[in-house]
């Protein structure tokens, strides 16, 4: 996939995006001239539908993609746009495709604030990602034709000046487009990945390799090495799986003036549910329990590409919850260097005990704030549903979090840090349970369980993604499977943050 700006106009397809507005108002010039030859119907404008105007030999084809109310376009419809016209696109073996994203704003001037280089980079964004796929295991594979997408741009001969600066503009937003969407990619690429094909280390060695000939230095802590470091919550988690557990720590840093962040990611690379077995019919899904890992490595991916000002350490903790003869008991009990003791109450709320490890690990690198993404719950899923993660933490860097999501359009709900439910923790003989004993608030429970680990100084902020790893099918510019969740939305938090730095 090429994506050029401006040049000659030389597409066999173009690529038209109309909103609702736009047919309801055929009488006014809203639309380019030639397409008012055609009787179009106010459907063709709804969101997501897509209509074919084949040209006669010789002669271009258009796709008509809508895109809903005018007043509601934003690069989120942009990304949703590119994604269903890519796979469109690439259905209809086009190879050679042009879009005149700037004709469409000057129709939406007057309800839409976005750039055209916004625009842009959404539109690589969510052609990339709606024409992923992740078909590294079937015998037959989709072969996808190599296509060529061109901006189209309206240059005259007295603006030529005006608009090399717009090129340049355009083709850094080409380039953003582009990192932000192998940043998702990657992490999708590691969350597909099947349970016999990726265990702790073998993630592990992964990303280490990724990350070989960048500015990124790895350490990894196994074995000996988590018991030197107090690793209690890895080292328990794991011990029931024939592949070892272990902790990553990857740091990008190519400003030291900066404040230290921690992005953390729990990478249970599988979950059985341990001891406390799953009960459900089908757990596949559960090789996705790595998805909050993947999260930060597609992130630091998005940082090192871009080469951000950053100082910046990834702590992945990596483990395969799994029942055997060693495996971790309901009612053991776990102490941590941090002087808390954990009891045990149920094996399947491992990825709390790990993430501990990593807070503790976060302090002792002396990180200054830290975000931790896991798959944690499934509470947060039945209060918030599927297309909103829920976040707890200083109030100030939630913030901060929240706007990088509506930034990338990836979603974060705040939800309440429950003093009062801390009690619901209680333990009989240890400072406190991993699991609540009251029915409810289970996803702020967990949150709280995980502030016993963090420092009073450090500031924190916890992302429970649980319900927003995969979708069951295509749409828009996400595909069946993994989502790449978190990965965008990290790194554009710490983007924001390396700016306000700057500017202080």
């Amino acid at each position: 996939m090429t994506f050029t700006v401006g040049g000659e106009n030389d597409a066999q397809t173009l690529i038209i995006l109309i909103c609702s507005d736009d047919i309801e108002e055929m009488g006014a010039t809203r639309l380019p001239s030639w397409l008012q030859a055609y009787s179009l119907l106010p459907h063709m404008g709804e969101l997501g539908a897509l209509t074919w105007l084949h040209g006669r030999i010789g002669e271009r084809d258009a796709l008509l993609v809508g895109c809903g109310e005018a007043s509601r376009l934003d690069t989120e419809r942009i990304r949703e746009a590119a994604g269903n016209a890519g796979r469109a696109i690439h259905k209809h073996k086009k190879v050679r495709v042009g879009i005149n994203l700037g004709e469409l704003l000057k129709r939406c001037e007057h309800s839409v604030v976005m750039s055209e280089a916004e625009a842009v980079t959404a539109w690589v964004e969510g052609w990339k990602l709606g024409t992923y796929a992740f078909e590294v295991y079937r015998t037959k594979q989709t072969q996808q034709a190599e296509v060529s997408l061109q901006f189209l741009t309206e240059t005259e001969a007295d603006v030529v000046k005006e608009e090399e600066a717009r090129f340049e503009v355009l083709n850094e937003a080409v380039r953003w487009g582009c990192i932000y969407a192998e940043g998702a990619i990657l992490a999708r690429n590691l969350a597909n990945e099947p349970p016999n094909m990726l265990r702790p280390k073998t993630l592990i060695e992964k990303t280490v390799e990724h990350f070989a000939h960048t500015k990124v230095e790895a350490v990894v802590y196994e074995g000996e090495r988590l018991e030197q470091q107090g690793m209690v919550g890895l080292i328990a988690v794991g011990k029931g799986s024939k592949y070892p557990p272990a902790l990553l720590e990857l740091r990008y840093c190519t400003d030291e003036a900066l404040p230290l962040t921690a992005l953390i990611g729990k990478g249970i690379t599988f979950d059985t549910g341990g001891i406390s077995l799953k009960k459900d019919f089908d757990i596949s899904d559960m090789r996705m329990d790595m998805a909050g890992a993947a999260a930060v490595i597609g992130a630091l991916n998005i940082l090192a590409a871009g080469d951000v000002r950053a100082n910046v350490v990834v702590l992945i903790a990596a483990a395969e919850n799994m029942p055997d003869g060693e495996a971790l008991l309901p009612g053991e009990v776990l102490q941590y260097p941090n002087g808390v003791s954990v009891q045990v109450g149920n094996t399947d709320s491992e990825g709390r005990l790990v993430l501990a490890d990593a807070l503790i690990h976060a302090h002792r690198l002396v990180a200054v704030e830290t975000v931790d993404i896991a798959t944690l719950t499934y509470s947060c899923g039945a209060a918030l549903g599927s297309k909103y993660a829920g976040i707890w933490g200083e109030d100030a860097m939630v913030a901060e979090i929240v706007q990088a999501g509506k930034q990338v359009s990836e979603k974060v709900w705040q939800l309440p840090l429950v003093d009062e439910y801390e009690a619901y923790l209680h333990s009989d003989y240890a400072d406190i349970c991993n699991i609540s004993r009251v029915g409810e608030a289970g996803a702020t429970t967990a949150a709280l369980f995980l502030r016993k680990f963090v420092q009073p100084s450090l500031r924190w902020a916890h992302i429970d993604m649980a319900s927003l790893k995969d979708v069951s099918s295509a749409q828009g510019w996400h595909l069946a499977g993994a989502t790449g969740y978190g990965a965008r939305l990290l790194a554009q938090f710490v983007r924001n943050r390396t700016l306000r730095e700057s500017s202080n």
